[in-house]
């Protein structure tokens, strides 16, 4: 069977300046991700329209360790929760978009899915997800 193969690499650079111009604060963050996977999708992308009772997006076909998630609240009026293995780790406002590793199965109760509720109303969200590397501490190894 053919391996598939994504590289992929997201990097910021947010630096805070006061109003005489010097540095307050500044972060760099950057991850890179080699995913090679045999029976798993290495990315999936789309768009979902999110309950105000919640909505998953299931990542069985992925790795539960590591993923990379790109998600952003399209929508103009509401804001979106981002509960990765139930924990609050984003509240998007309208527009708003949000960038992390996450670990889907931190609680190791064979949690498959990202989770995403609407607080008011139904709204449409965009995601992109990337395997990261197995880190070999899911409970289901």
């Amino acid at each position: 069977m053919a391996t598939q193969s994504l590289s992929l690499t997201a990097s910021l650079t947010l630096t805070l300046l006061d109003n005489n111009d010097n540095v307050v604060f500044s972060y760099s963050p950057t991850f890179t991700v080699n995913s090679g996977t045999t029976d798993r999708n290495a990315l999936t992308s789309g768009e979902l329209l999110v309950a105000t009772g919640g909505t998953q997006a299931n990542l069985a076909a992925h790795n539960k360790d590591l993923i990379y998630t790109f998600v952003k609240n399209v929508d103009g009026d509401y804001p979106v929760a981002v509960n990765p293995d139930g924990d609050t780790i984003a509240d998007l406002k309208p527009n708003e978009c949000m960038f992390s590793p996450v670990h889907i199965d931190g609680a190791g109760d064979g949690s498959a899915n990202l989770d995403l509720a609407a607080t008011t109303a139904a709204q449409k969200v965009q995601f992109l997800i990337c395997d990261g590397q197995d880190t070999g501490i899911s409970s289901d190894d």
